[in-house]
């Protein structure tokens, strides 16, 4: 009897860990899917504006690679009273972790915003808040883009092509500066970079600026253009806007010369577009994003990024620029670039 109950013992716990071994077990528990949602807010119209452009690329690569969906794109248009509320909107709806505006036409709603919004992180690319004597609230990250450096190698390069041997320049030593429209950061910045990097060129170079007063008006663009060629004017640097590409027809009408100001234009018109100033608005936006999905990105800071940075740079390497830039100019362009970068050049001196 002992043995037969000590038997059925036996089986049965051989059955119990039969069992338990073919039983299915229990799954872990799952991370939860990691989660970030952010929303752009472009003011103005994303196909009429290169850096724009660059900037939404740059953050949409971002999300790509950190696996995250793409950011909301919202365009204000030409309602250019109403890019406030529309940033405002977005703000309301708390469906977001993260908003991202541009320029200084922004700044003013930006501060409003964040002081309403304080748990709202906000992003200003291109925008320069402390130029308005505030600082950056605890929730809002800026960076301002050196459009000084940038127009400075615009004049540089402009006096350098007035002053050469190339079959459109004239003798009259005058080149031009072509403004979309009256614009702080063009004003405080650009224009007295680039004036800056005409006189180290040659003192003797006379600048003659223009605004266009539109940035959607092609043919506005070309009637300021054909003005500036008609006293004298043989290259014009132009800043972004649909309006300014006018001034690229009236070139090719006049064969006169044109440099783009942040984006590579050269392919658009390489007969008299020998070179471009270029923004690198792409990898801008997707390091800052890149740093706002790992809970890096400085808030409460404004940076600066120019040269340097690589940020502001040029079309050193299209081979158009290789093929139709007179060897002493383009080494004289990787000259001043490098200074630049290596901050040996105050662009801003007066």
């Amino acid at each position: 009897m002992k043995k037969t109950t000590i038997a059925i013992l036996a089986l049965m716990l051989l059955l119990m860990l039969i069992v338990t071994a073919c039983a299915p077990s229990t799954p872990p528990e799952e991370e939860p899917e990691k989660t970030f949602t952010s929303a752009i807010l472009i003011p103005g119209t994303l196909g009429d504006n290169p850096i724009f452009q660059m900037m939404v690329g740059g953050a949409e690569e971002a999300a790509a690679e950190a696996g995250y969906d793409k950011p909301k794109v919202v365009e204000g248009g030409d309602d250019y009273a109403g890019y406030g509320n529309l940033l405002l909107s977005l703000a309301e709806a708390k469906s977001y972790d993260l908003l991202i505006t541009y320029t200084d036409s922004m700044v003013e709603d930006v501060l409003s915003i964040a002081e309403t919004f304080p748990e709202q992180k906000i992003l200003l690319l291109d925008g320069d808040i402390p130029a308005t004597g505030q600082k950056n609230p605890s929730n809002v990250y800026s960076a301002r883009f050196k459009n000084e450096d940038l127009g400075y190698l615009g004049g540089c390069f402009a006096a350098l092509i007035t002053k050469s041997d190339l079959p459109n320049a004239n003798a009259d030593l005058k080149v031009g500066l072509i403004f979309t429209d009256i614009y702080p950061t063009w004003s405080n910045y650009t224009q007295p970079g680039f004036e800056n990097g005409v006189k180290a060129v040659d003192p003797e170079v006379e600048v003659v600026f223009s605004v266009v007063g539109n940035w959607v008006d092609p043919l506005k663009g070309a009637e300021v253009a054909r003005a500036q060629f008609a006293q004298g004017v043989d290259v014009v640097w132009f800043t972004t806007g649909a309006s300014t590409y006018g001034a690229v027809d009236e070139a090719k009408r006049q064969n006169k010369y044109a440099i783009c100001s942040d984006n590579n234009g050269i392919a658009d018109a390489p007969e008299v577009i020998l070179g471009c100033t270029l923004i690198e608005g792409r990898e801008s936006a997707k390091d800052a994003f890149i740093k706002a999905y790992k809970g890096e990105l400085p808030y409460g800071t404004a940076d600066v990024m120019g040269a340097k940075e690589g940020v502001v740079s040029f079309t050193f390497d299209d081979p158009s620029y290789l093929e139709k830039v007179p060897k002493d100019i383009r080494d004289a362009m990787e000259a001043i670039y490098k200074d630049l970068v290596d901050g040996k050049i105050d662009t801003l001196a007066k």
